[in-house]
């Protein structure tokens, strides 16, 4: 490491860049943690944790820290809105609009690289609800059933959030599997650490979540038609879709027939 920032001050000072190592830190995961020296006597102090592009990183193994931060951030634009969410003359329809493009949009930053703990799973689905609930002006005090309060907000028969990050989660794995095999991002998906694991029962990775959603409606090979990887990993939205257009076009059928017998009979 010391070798590493020792070159990249070097190519700086040669472009007439300087780094303000006042300001400069970094994370080491998994290994001790030293500062970092130069010849000079100037040191890279270790952190404990930093965000970079919106994502919280930190020492541990896993993306625990990042999607708690991903919850906070989104409960304070939850609170934002709270106005918005409780005023009873924006319709529900609308109030769903906002949802799927400020709220959603803020939590799921970055899901599609996420391997979710159960736990976190409940708190992402509790934030969820929490805006269902208070756009259905509905207080948990109340004890209306969560299915209850889909249905009034008309998301019943649609996937919640957690089917929509898993359907993110396929579609990255499919466009990394496109890749050249050259390509970093490919390199590291498929790189194996070297290193012993600790005792106990291994975590949970990314790629058996993504095996575990794809046992329900895509093969293994499937990733190499991009139209058809894309439709399965949307299939549980796009055949809900289908069944609602199915009863639109019988109603619609129905709505002529009607008329014609109407007219039959007029004669």
């Amino acid at each position: 490491m010391e070798f590493m920032a020792r070159k990249l001050k070097e190519e700086y000072e040669k472009w007439g860049l300087t780094m303000n190592l006042e300001k400069t830190k970094y994370i080491c995961v998994g290994e001790e943690k030293k500062s970092l020296k130069f010849d000079s006597g100037e040191e890279i102090k270790p952190s404990m944790e930093c965000t970079y592009l919106g994502t919280k990183i930190d020492q541990s193994r896993d993306n625990t820290t990042g999607i708690k931060h991903r919850i906070n951030q989104t409960r304070i634009a939850i609170n934002a809105l709270n106005s918005i969410w409780c005023y009873k003359d924006i319709t529900k329809n609308r109030k769903l609009y906002i949802y799927q493009t400020i709220i959603q949009s803020t939590l799921m930053y970055g899901a599609k690289v996420w391997q979710i703990p159960t736990r976190e799973i409940n708190k992402i689905l509790s934030t969820e609800m929490a805006v269902l609930r208070r756009s259905a002006r509905k207080s948990r005090m109340e004890r209306i059933k969560n299915e209850h309060i889909k249905e009034i907000i008309g998301v019943k028969e649609k996937p919640d959030i957690i089917d929509t990050i898993e359907r993110k989660r396929l579609q990255w794995y499919g466009h990394d599997k496109r890749m050249q095999e050259e390509r970093l991002l490919k390199l590291i998906m498929e790189w194996i650490p070297g290193e012993r694991r600790n005792r106990g029962r291994p975590r949970n990775t990314w790629m058996e979540g993504v095996r575990a959603a794809m046992t329900r409606h895509l093969e293994a090979d499937q990733w190499l038609n991009r139209k058809e990887w894309r439709l399965g990993s949307g299939r549980r939205r796009q055949l809900s879709q289908d069944r609602k257009d199915r009863w639109i076009i019988l109603a619609y059928k129905l709505n002529i027939l009607c008329t014609l017998l109407a007219v039959v009979s007029m004669r």
